[in-house]
């Protein structure tokens, strides 16, 4: 029996794990509910000073977003991993780096797509300047995907790992510091009126890089998971 066509083989993974998402839909909103409640709580730590809110909304919408991915990073592979799909799909004759890119283009789809819908209302409960909300908006668009490649190499590395979700956070949070100083900078340069597009220019930049480079990281580190 002579394997599917490459472009439908990839169409039948991305259907497959939005499917498997959306029956669990309940732990997909752990992330917006995380997300919703952090931002509610700072306007009551900080008092009603509305400069300091707009001064700090776009920083908090940015770390808050990215805390509510690293809740539901872990899971990216645990469920293939327990059932056993992994290995039928390292064993497939399709190649495994443009598999593991259509899992993990489905998981932006079914996390962070959520969490950038609803960060004009986060941003909105802190008071951030309309003006600033379309840098905001676009660095989430590069940045939440560029978290997701990021974090899909480091939880391939920790695949089979006992705590790897404490483990996955140590070794994802400093390179995520990088994402969010850029993307904080183009919320920032916005608030002030200064030109925003370089800052995300660069976010573009690395995410270009990650896409080609992290799906083929990620199908080495899980070779290398699966056979130890």
């Amino acid at each position: 029996m002579s394997a599917p066509p490459l472009p439908q083989a990839c169409s039948a993974m991305l259907r497959r794990d939005l499917t498997l998402a959306w029956r669990r839909r309940g732990d997909l909103a752990m992330p917006v509910l995380y997300a919703v409640i952090v931002a509610v709580l700072f306007p009551f730590a900080l008092g009603p000073d509305l400069a300091l809110l707009q001064r700090i909304a776009g920083g908090v919408v940015l770390v808050t977003v990215l805390l509510a991915m690293l809740l539901a990073l872990d899971a990216m592979f645990a469920s293939d991993i327990e059932d056993g799909s992994l290995e039928q799909l390292v064993l497939s004759p399709q190649p495994l780096a443009l598999m593991l890119g259509m899992k993990i283009l489905a998981h932006w789809l079914a996390t962070a797509l959520p969490l950038i819908v609803i960060a004009p209302l986060l941003a909105g409960m802190l008071h951030l300047p309309p003006a600033a909300m379309p840098a905001l908006l676009l660095a989430l668009l590069f940045a939440t995907p560029l978290l997701s490649l990021l974090g899909a190499v480091l939880v391939a590395l920790t695949a089979g790992t006992r705590r790897s979700g404490m483990l996955l956070a140590l070794m994802l949070l400093p390179l995520c510091v990088p994402v969010v100083i850029f993307a904080a900078g183009a919320v920032a340069a916005a608030q002030q009126g200064l030109p925003w597009l370089a800052p995300i220019a660069w976010l573009a930049a690395a995410l270009i890089l990650c896409v080609v480079l992290a799906p083929l990281a990620c199908a080495a580190a899980l070779r290398i998971a699966l056979d130890s």
